[in-house]
């Protein structure tokens, strides 16, 4: 398996469990994996380039320069929830909002792989 196929079997594992917790009403649980899926959905973009990052500073600075705002704006959203929902965790109202910018973010990925990852 490639470096690309391996992160997007990741990214819809982790996409699959992410989305069970937020029905099973764990909060903290839905921000930790949603920011392993953009982790993972940002890894494998690179894979496709022959590139691997492996730290958050650089899937940041990549992110910034390759992807449109309303796509990094949401996946500063999912990191920066990662922590809140990891303090006040049982605020269903942020996973909300995990949730919905990760099905934005999700649905980016796809186009741009040319791969169905939710579902």
């Amino acid at each position: 398996m490639g470096d690309l196929e391996k992160h997007i079997n990741i990214a819809k594992e982790k996409l699959r469990v992410t989305k069970q917790s937020y029905l099973n009403k764990d909060n903290t649980v839905v921000g930790d994996l949603a920011t392993k899926v953009v982790e993972q959905l940002v890894e494998a973009d690179i894979a496709g380039k022959g590139e691997h990052f492996g730290d958050h500073k650089s899937r940041h600075d990549y992110s910034n320069k390759e992807y449109p705002g309303h796509i990094n704006e949401a996946m500063r959203k999912i990191w920066f929830a990662y922590g809140n929902l990891g303090y006040d965790g049982s605020n269903g109202n942020r996973a909300k909002k995990v949730m919905e910018n990760l099905d934005m973010v999700v649905k980016f990925f796809e186009e741009r792989l040319g791969v169905k990852i939710n579902g």
